[in-house]
C-alpha cells in the first residue's frame, strides 16, 4: 500500500506494509492469534484450540475449534477424577469420596485425587456407639455390640445413631427364672434373687 494513494509511487511516496491483523473481521477467524509480518501475516490458534484441519494452516477457511481435552487425553486429570471440557480449557474435580492430594493446588495429573478417610477426616461421621470402616471412595458404619441403629431403614450416621439395646426389656427371659436383669450401655447383667 502506498503512503498517499493520490500520488504516484516514487522516493517520496513509498509502499508500506499492510497490517492484515487489524482487519475486521479477523483474517484468521475466531479463537486465533494473528501475527503481522512484512508483506504477509501468520495465524495460530489460542491455547486450548486447534485448526479444524490440523494438516492445513490456520485461516478464515480453516478456523480454530475447541480441543476437548477430556476426550483427547482421558488421564489429563489423573485417577479418581472427573474431567469437564470448557471452551478453550477443561476443569478437573474429584469423584465423591476423594479429595485433591494438595488442596491448595488445582487437580491435575501432578496433583491427583486421593481417598478421603471419612473415619479419620470427618468428626464423628457414624455417630456415637458405632464402628467406622473406611473403604475406597466411601465408608461403612456398624453399631457396636449391644447397640442397634435408631431407624433400621436408614444408614447409620450422625443423624441416625446407634442406641443401647435394653436387653432386659427386649427379652424377659434373658436371665432365666428366679433372677433379675440389670441393663447398662452396651450390655446387661443378671443377678439371682435373694435366696437363689
Amino acid at each position: 500500500n502506498v503512503t498517499d494513494t493520490n500520488l504516484p509511487i516514487n522516493n517520496n511516496n513509498t509502499c508500506k506494509d499492510i497490517d492484515e491483523c487489524l482487519f475486521s473481521p479477523s483474517v484468521c477467524g475466531p479463537d486465533s492469534i494473528c501475527i503481522n509480518e512484512i508483506g504477509s501475516y501468520n495465524c495460530s490458534c489460542l491455547n486450548g484450540f486447534t485448526a479444524t484441519n490440523p494438516s492445513l494452516t490456520v485461516s478464515i477457511n480453516n478456523t480454530c475449534t475447541d480441543i476437548d481435552e477430556c476426550l483427547f487425553s482421558p488421564s489429563v486429570c489423573g485417577p479418581d477424577s472427573i474431567c469437564t471440557n470448557e471452551i478453550g480449557s477443561y476443569n478437573c474435580s474429584c469423584l465423591d469420596g476423594f479429595t485433591a492430594t494438595n488442596s491448595s493446588l488445582p487437580i491435575s495429573i501432578n496433583n491427583t485425587c486421593r481417598d478421603v478417610d471419612e473415619c479419620v477426616d470427618i468428626s464423628d461421621v457414624c455417630g456415637p456407639n458405632s464402628i467406622c470402616n473406611n473403604t475406597v471412595g466411601s465408608y461403612n458404619c456398624w453399631c457396636m455390640s449391644g447397640y442397634n441403629v435408631t431407624d433400621p431403614n436408614l444408614p447409620i450416621n450422625s443423624n441416625n445413631t446407634c442406641k443401647d439395646i435394653h436387653e432386659c426389656l427386649d427379652s424377659v427371659s434373658v436371665c432365666g427364672l428366679n433372677s433379675y436383669c440389670y441393663n447398662y450401655n452396651g450390655s446387661f447383667s443378671c443377678f439371682c434373687w435373694e435366696g437363689y
